[in-house]
């Protein structure tokens, strides 16, 4: 089954959780993995092709169920230009 068009909404943080994150994201001292724990607790989520941190939630109505994934910018629109 082929995903319908979804319905995008962006992910809203609060600028000071925002600045943190990429405070702690520049720092080379920090793990890979603390890193993507971080995004995760902040973002909610991380994008579900790369897993880096994602700004669009997609939600897709499959039928009557709602499939929802999180993408950062790049991967969102280089899996809406393969449509």
């Amino acid at each position: 089954m082929e995903k319908p068009k979804p319905k995008v909404t962006p992910i809203v943080v609060p600028d000071d959780k925002l600045q943190f994150l990429m405070k702690k994201l520049d720092n080379p001292d920090l793990a890979l993995d603390i890193k993507r724990d971080l995004v995760k607790d902040i973002m909610g989520g991380e994008c579900a092709v790369c897993k880096g941190m994602p700004t669009k939630i997609a939600s897709y109505d499959m039928d009557g169920i709602t499939l929802i994934e999180k993408y950062c910018d790049r991967c969102f629109e280089e899996s809406n230009s393969k449509k």
